[in-house]
C-alpha cells in the first residue's frame, strides 16, 4: 500500500501536506473517529480524500451541497479515482444503478446528500458495501447550535448503526465550542482525536468603513490593489451592477449568482481562476471548494448575517500566505436590510402552511402521493399566480427543504447528463442495427472518452447539436431514444431551479419539520446577526481578529497588529493632526451645506476613519449641524 504522502504527490500533485493535514490522516488511517476544523483554505477534502485512497474500501461522503458534490466528483474523476454521487435529482432508476455498483466495488467514494440515509433502498444497500471510512463534510449542518442546521443530518446516526466498526471523519470550517460538543454528540464519535487550527489568519487585514459611497470606494479599492478579488453582495441585481460599474471603469469584472445557467457560472469561474478576470461581483453561491491562492481582497459590500458566513467568505483571500484585504462595508441602510432579511428567514406556522398548500394546489400534488419528476421552480411566477410574497414563499421552501419534505436545487443546470449502460460489444451491435444513428454513438464516445461507460457524464446539449448540425429538439429525441431501449441513462438540462415533491398534500405536522428547533435556530440567528453587527461597530472596540476568533471559542489571543483597529492604536492621533484636520474639514465646507460623503472623501487629511470620527466629535460639540438628508454645515 502507498504512503499517504506517495498518494497525496501521485494524485493531487502536492509536494507536502498542509499543516494539521499528515496527522488528521494518519489518525483516520488508525481506525479512530476524527473531527477536524479547519478554516477555510485549510483543505479539508484531502483529510478525507487521501486515507480514502489508502484503504481497500468504499469512502462514504456525507456533503448537503449538490454543486460541491459534482464539482469535487469531477475533479476525482479527472484523477482517475472512481467517484459518484447520489441526491435527489436523480432518478430511482439512476440511484438504484448507481447503490449496485458501490455495491460491486467499482467506486472509491460515493457521494451522499444526507435525504438520502432515509431511504429504505439506501438502507438495504448500504450494509452490503465494502465501506472503509464514512466522512461528513460540513458536520456543523447536524448541530442545532451551528449557523446552517439541517434535520436530514440527523440521520447520519443510523449509518453507525449499520456500519457500527467503520471510522467516523467529521470536518468543518467554523464551529464554535458548543457546536463541537453537538457533532462529536450527535454523531456519536468514540474517543475522537479532535483537531482545531487557530483561526487567526496572520496575513489578512481586516478593515471596516462606513460609506454612504461603496461603489466608487470599491472601484478606488480596486484600482490601488494589484492581483484578483471578489466583491460579495446580497442580492443578484446588486451583484450584476457592480460587474457593470467596474467593467464601465475599466476593470476586467464578471457576475456569478444562483440565477445563471451552470455553464455560464463555470466559464466566468474559470475565467476567473486564469486571471482572465480581475474582479468577481458575486454573491454567497460564490466560493465553496474553490482554492485560488492568489486573492488579494475580499470585498463585502452587504454584509453577511453572521460570523461563520462573513469568516469563511473574508478567508477566501490570501491563501498563498501573502497579504490580502478583507474589507467589509457597514452602513445604517444595510443593516436594516439584513435585520429584516434575518428576521424574515424564518417564516410563522400558518405561513409555512399556507406556502406548502399552494405549492401543492401549483404543482397539482394529490391526498394519494407527490408527482415523481422534477418540477421547474419559476418563483416569481408561483408567487403572482398564488399572490403571495417571493422572498418569504422562497424561506418557506428553503425550510421544507431543509425538513425532508421536498428538494431545492436552486441552480439551472444547462448541462446534461450521460452515462452509457451497455458493454462495448452491444454498442457495435446497435449501430449495425440502427445504422442511421451510429454516428451519434460515435460521437458520444468520441467526446465523453471511456469514462462514459462509468458513470454519468456532463455536456451541453447545445453545443452538441450545433458540431452535429442537428435541431436541438432533434438531439434530445434521439438520446431519449436511446435511454428507452437501454443502452444509456440521460437526464436533460433544466433551465431553470427545480423542486422534487417528497410528500403528499396535507396538512403539515410541527414535529416533522421540527418546528421547536426552528423556533430555537430563529433566536440563535438573532444572535449571530447581533455578533456581527459587534464586528463592524464604530468606533472600533477591540481588535478585528480578536472578535472573530472569541467568537469561535478561541481565547487569549495576541491584537493582530494589521486591522484598522489596530492600525489606528498604532498611529494615535495628534493634536496638530486634530487641528490640522479640523481646520481642513471647515474650510472645505465653508458656508455651504456639504454631503457627508463629499466631506469624507475630498478633505485628504488624516485617514477616512480619522475623518468620519472626527466630523462626529464636531457634530457632538455642535462646530457642524445636520442639514436635510446626510448632509452637514458649520454653526451660524
Amino acid at each position: 500500500m502507498s504512503s499517504p504522502i506517495e498518494i497525496l504527490q501521485q494524485y493531487w500533485g502536492y509536494p507536502a501536506f498542509r499543516p494539521l493535514q499528515e496527522d488528521i490522516v494518519n489518525q483516520v488511517l488508525a481506525g479512530r473517529d476524527t473531527l477536524a476544523l479547519l478554516p477555510t483554505g485549510g483543505g479539508k477534502s484531502i483529510c478525507f480524500q487521501v486515507p480514502g485512497m489508502a484503504l481497500d474500501g468504499l469512502t462514504i461522503v456525507i456533503s448537503p451541497l449538490i454543486a460541491l458534490m459534482r464539482d469535487q466528483v469531477e475533479q476525482l474523476s479527472r484523477r482517475d479515482i472512481p467517484a459518484t454521487y447520489i441526491n435527489s435529482t436523480l432518478s430511482s432508476s439512476d440511484i438504484d444503478r448507481k447503490l449496485q455498483k458501490a455495491m460491486n466495488g467499482d467506486y472509491k467514494f460515493l457521494y451522499l446528500a444526507p435525504e438520502r440515509l432515509q431511504t429504505e433502498m439506501f438502507a438495504a444497500r448500504v450494509q452490503k458495501m465494502n465501506v472503509s471510512l464514512i466522512a461528513v463534510d460540513e458536520a456543523h449542518c447536524i448541530s442545532q447550535w451551528g449557523y446552517d442546521f439541517r434535520p436530514s443530518y440527523l440521520e447520519i446516526a443510523k449509518l453507525r448503526e449499520w456500519l457500527p466498526n467503520v471510522p467516523v471523519i467529521a470536518l468543518t470550517a467554523t464551529a464554535p465550542p458548543s457546536v463541537r460538543e453537538d457533532i462529536a454528540q450527535k454523531l456519536e464519535l468514540k474517543n475522537p482525536a479532535i483537531f482545531t487550527q487557530s483561526f487567526r489568519r496572520e496575513n489578512l487585514h481586516y478593515i471596516v468603513e462606513h460609506s454612504e459611497r461603496i461603489a466608487d470606494r470599491i472601484l478606488e479599492v480596486v484600482q490601488k490593489t494589484q492581483g484578483t478579488g471578489i466583491v460579495y453582495a446580497r442580492t443578484r441585481k446588486r451583484v450584476k451592477a457592480i460587474a457593470e460599474y467596474l467593467q464601465r471603469n475599466g476593470v476586467a469584472a464578471a457576475a456569478y449568482h444562483g440565477g445563471m445557467k451552470t455553464s455560464d457560472r463555470n466559464d466566468v469561474q474559470e475565467a476567473w481562476i486564469q486571471d482572465k478576470i480581475r474582479v468577481m461581483a458575486a454573491t454567497n453561491a460564490f466560493g465553496m471548494g474553490i482554492d485560488k491562492p492568489n486573492v488579494r481582497f475580499v470585498i463585502h459590500y452587504n454584509l453577511p448575517a453572521d460570523p461563520e458566513s462573513y469568516y469563511q467568505e473574508a478567508g477566501r483571500g490570501g491563501r498563498d500566505g501573502l497579504d490580502s484585504l478583507a474589507l467589509a462595508f457597514h452602513n445604517e441602510q444595510d443593516c436594516l436590510e439584513l435585520e429584516n432579511f434575518v428576521s424574515e428567514k424564518y417564516p410563522d406556522w400558518d405561513t409555512l402552511n399556507r406556502h406548502f398548500d399552494l405549492l401543492c394546489e401549483f404543482y397539482d400534488v394529490q391526498a394519494d402521493g407527490p408527482p415523481a419528476e422534477l418540477l421547474k421552480l419559476d418563483l416569481p411566477a408561483i408567487a403572482e399566480k398564488q399572490r403571495v410574497n417571493p422572498v418569504k414563499l422562497y424561506n418557506s421552501i428553503q425550510i421544507l427543504d431543509q425538513a425532508g419534505l421536498m428538494m431545492l436545487n436552486e441552480q439551472p443546470d444547462d448541462y446534461a447528463y450521460l452515462q452509457i449502460l451497455v458493454r462495448p460489444q452491444e454498442i457495435l451491435l446497435y449501430k449495425e442495427r440502427y445504422a442511421d444513428r451510429a454516428f451519434l454513438l460515435d460521437f458520444i464516445l468520441r467526446n465523453l472518452g471511456g469514462g462514459v461507460y462509468q458513470d454519468d457524464m456532463r455536456f451541453l446539449p447545445a453545443v452538441w447539436a450545433r458540431m452535429l448540425d442537428l435541431e436541438l429538439e432533434k438531439l434530445n429525441e434521439y438520446l431519449l431514444q436511446f435511454a428507452a431501449r437501454g443502452i444509456i441513462s440521460y437526464r436533460a438540462s433544466t433551465s431553470m431551479p427545480v423542486l422534487r415533491m417528497l410528500t403528499r398534500r396535507r396538512r403539515l405536522i410541527m414535529e416533522e419539520v421540527g418546528w421547536n428547533k426552528l423556533e430555537f435556530l430563529r433566536q440563535r440567528a438573532q444572535d449571530r446577526f447581533a455578533a456581527m453587527l459587534e464586528y463592524v461597530t464604530f468606533p472600533g472596540k477591540n481588535c478585528r481578529s480578536r472578535i472573530l476568533e472569541t467568537y469561535f471559542g478561541e481565547l487569549g489571543t495576541k491584537e493582530c497588529g494589521k486591522c484598522d483597529y489596530c492600525l489606528a492604536k498604532a498611529r494615535p492621533v495628534g493634536a496638530t493632526l486634530i487641528s490640522e484636520l479640523s481646520t481642513a474639514i471647515l474650510a472645505y465646507i465653508g458656508n455651504d451645506e456639504i454631503e457627508m460623503r463629499l466631506l469624507i472623501d475630498n478633505v485628504k487629511e488624516g485617514t477616512r476613519d480619522q475623518r468620519i470620527e472626527l466630523v462626529r466629535e464636531m457634530l457632538d460639540k455642535h462646530i457642524l449641524v445636520r442639514g436635510e438628508g446626510l448632509t452637514v454645515r458649520r454653526v451660524r
